[in-house]
């Protein structure tokens, strides 16, 4: 967790911001330097020629949520670098005015809307309006990556186009933005959030659960189609049934159309049907998240060799490319991650004696 602390001393007239900074300052160059050390670099720059350069931000991180509160007395636009950190980012005006340029098309935050992208697949963002004041929600990528196989079970390798507007009108629109202010609440000013890791990393998840659920998306139809056809045909159910059972275990697609009693064909065209995928990657699906089940597990002292091996991943560099599309991550930082989470630090002091 990381709380930063104000580099500006105190002034005999603060202005009133409504929010106690964590850093604040009066030129251009200082806000860069403050968001860049809090959180990652970018690209930057006024868009007046004014010297004076007027800003207060409450800036907080904890694991994979960073929560910015801030405002501005000028207008400035950002732009992503190659470097800069891949989030979710939700942005949530107060005063002033956001918008955001995806390609040819041009958005606008303001009342009853939220705005949400990626940052590496949005242009640039304009904050206007003197004075500004706004939220700023970064969910880590990772996180809708890891969430995004979970839902789909196959890895997602093109770019998922969300649509960048959630429309607080509707009632999943509110429940997305409910969400999204209760975190940012739960951050702001030192919250109770930055004091609970856990809480912050269920929040997480289910900020993206909801994302993909109830946004559109180049996915959506995927979702739309599993409401329509959720109980596949028993053939399909005994096919995955079989892998499940044998996931260890060599074998072949004719194998296991053998076993249903069925033909290659047909089996084929089941999982397509019902599933969105073939047969074999749907089984390459379920046997890279053993591998990640096992990179998750604390406990687990096998080299990543071995592991892999296990599960029948024999080349190291396809299975690395593969598994950072399906999660977000590489396999090294997912052990990492395991090794330090809250839980497994529970886990291994209630084993204590």
């Amino acid at each position: 967790m990381v709380s930063l602390t104000s580099q500006t001393p105190a002034r005999a007239h603060e202005p009133n911001y409504g929010f106690v900074p964590t850093h604040e300052g009066n030129d251009f160059e200082s806000m860069v330097q403050a968001f860049t050390a809090g959180y990652g670099v970018f690209g930057a720059k006024p868009l007046s020629n004014n010297r004076t350069f007027t800003w207060a931000a409450d800036l907080r991180t904890s694991g994979t949520l960073t929560t910015i509160h801030s405002a501005y007395r000028n207008s400035w636009e950002i732009r992503t670098l190659d470097e800069t950190p891949q989030h979710l980012a939700f942005y949530i005006p107060h005063a002033g005015s956001f918008r955001l340029n995806l390609g040819k098309r041009t958005v606008e935050g303001g009342a009853g809307r939220i705005l949400i992208a990626n940052n590496h697949e949005a242009g640039s963002r304009l904050i206007q309006g003197e004075p500004h004041c706004s939220d700023a929600l970064f969910l880590d990528w990772k996180v809708m990556k890891r969430t995004l196989f979970s839902l789909l079970e196959t890895p997602t390798l093109e770019s998922l186009d969300l649509d960048p507007v959630i429309d607080l009108a509707t009632p999943s629109g509110r429940l997305i933005g409910n969400l999204a202010q209760t975190i940012v609440q739960g951050m702001r000013n030192g919250g109770p959030l930055l004091s609970s890791p856990l809480a912050v990393s269920t929040m997480s998840e289910t900020l993206a659960d909801l994302v993909i659920r109830f946004t559109r998306h180049r996915l959506s139809g995927h979702f739309e189609k599993k409401k329509v056809s959720t109980v596949a045909p028993w053939h399909v159910r005994r096919a995955i049934d079989y892998m499940h059972a044998n996931i260890a275990e060599p074998f072949t697609m004719s194998m296991v159309a053998d076993e249903v009693g069925i033909s290659i064909r047909a089996l084929q065209t089941g999982f397509k049907t019902f599933r969105g995928t073939s047969p074999g990657a749907y089984l390459r699906t379920i046997r890279l998240k053993a591998v990640h089940d096992q990179l998750r597990d604390p406990f687990n002292q096998q080299s990543l060799r071995d592991i892999c091996t296990q599960w029948g991943f024999f080349h190291a560099g396809r299975f690395s490319a593969t598994y950072r599309s399906a999660f977000g991550e590489s396999p090294r930082d997912t052990r990492l991650r395991a090794t330090f989470s809250p839980v497994a630090t529970a886990q291994v002091l209630s084993m204590s004696p």
